[in-house]
């Protein structure tokens, strides 16, 4: 079993907006901060630098304000960062001609958006007329990475702390075997360190147990947590050959799956986990594995910090594309601002790469 961790430097959100310069280059200087500290080298460092003030100064140009959020991560000893750009403007109107050379509508150069789809491992744009638009690049430790290991996981995740806090009370973890990908999302009682040390021991007994069920895993979460404030859970198992999905979740951890169109919520029960947990009780639902170019079914999982009435139905053409682009789509538009948000998209395969656009 490999599992996916999120490094100690959480997702870093960083505010863009057009009378504030300066925040371009904090932007540009945690990326590289932080990737320096993951093992970029120096020229990766560069790109990465490029990617993140490209993708800044488009949010400043076009739109006026909007964010940055930086989402590290590691998987099967491989590095990398997801880089979101996110706003609220109005839009791009053609995709494909805005990452033409020279093409621009802001007076630039405009060189940013081609710049960055040579660069970034993978690189994907959602717009909408006066909808905004969200940005999503993977840039790996070590780039120009062959074709079948480009995208090292088809699902992205987006994990903030509530605003003003250092450390985000949520986590959240994942593990693939050729059999099957099991999912966790842990939001520890409040917010602040209390929280993070609950949700994190979470994680770290999750990670010591994999292969257990799920059942299984939270009850020894459940063991594990009495000496914190505690936390809602919830897991989930996509078994491949057998297309279900069994689900355990305690608490005010919302997920659901998505298929054809159509989103199915899963069910959690009342309680805290290392508190009071009346029953740990699975549930087994259908899952769809995409074939011949066909996503299937979409895992989708997050805490209460985004509102529980998400829906990617209401998002034209945004399901057939990278889960990580969908991830940042639903955390712009349901994140609640009064509470640690977490939230991650799963196809639960793994993706082609190379993808752009």
């Amino acid at each position: 079993m490999y599992p996916m961790e999120v490094v100690s430097y959480q997702n870093q959100m960083i505010p863009i907006r057009t009378n504030d310069p300066s925040q371009t280059g904090q932007a540009r200087r945690r990326a590289v901060e932080i990737g320096k500290a993951m093992g970029f080298n120096k020229a990766r460092l560069g790109e990465l630098a490029i990617i993140v003030t490209e993708a800044a100064n488009n949010i400043a140009a076009h739109a006026g304000a909007g964010e940055i959020v930086l989402a590290p991560w590691v998987f099967e000893g491989r590095a990398g960062m997801d880089v979101f750009a996110l706003d609220r403007g109005p839009g791009i109107g053609d995709i494909d001609q805005a990452f033409e050379d020279g093409y621009s509508t802001a007076g630039t150069a405009g060189e940013g958006l081609g710049a960055m789809a040579r660069l970034a491992e993978s690189l994907q744009i959602y717009s909408a007329p006066n909808g905004g638009t969200a940005l999503f690049a993977r840039v790996l430790c070590e780039g120009n990475k062959p074709a079948n290991e480009l995208n090292p996981y088809g699902m992205g995740a987006i994990s903030v702390p509530y605003p003003g806090e250092l450390v985000c009370g949520d986590s959240w973890s994942m593990s693939h075997s050729e059999a099957r990908t099991i999912y966790i999302v842990a939001d520890g009682l409040g917010h602040g360190p209390l929280a993070a040390e609950a949700s994190q021991e979470a994680i770290r007994i999750f990670q010591s147990i994999p292969e257990q069920s799920p059942e299984r895993i939270l009850m020894e979460i459940h063991n594990g947590l009495t000496h914190t404030r505690g936390a809602a859970i919830a897991v989930a198992e996509i078994l491949h050959a057998k297309n279900i999905v069994n689900y355990v979740g305690v608490g005010n951890i919302s997920a659901a799956i998505y298929t054809s169109g159509k989103t199915r919520n899963m069910v959690s029960m009342d309680g805290t986990v290392g508190h009071s947990v009346a029953k740990f009780q699975r549930w087994s639902y259908p899952w769809h594995t995409g074939k011949n170019g066909d996503k299937g079914s979409l895992l989708m999982m997050h805490s209460d910090g985004l509102t529980s009435r998400l829906r990617l139905e209401q998002y034209p053409g945004l399901a057939s594309r990278h889960p990580a682009l969908m991830t940042a789509i639903l955390y712009r538009d349901f994140r609640r601002w009064n509470d640690d948000a977490t939230i991650l998209v799963s196809q639960g395969l793994p993706a082609s790469g190379g993808e752009k656009r």
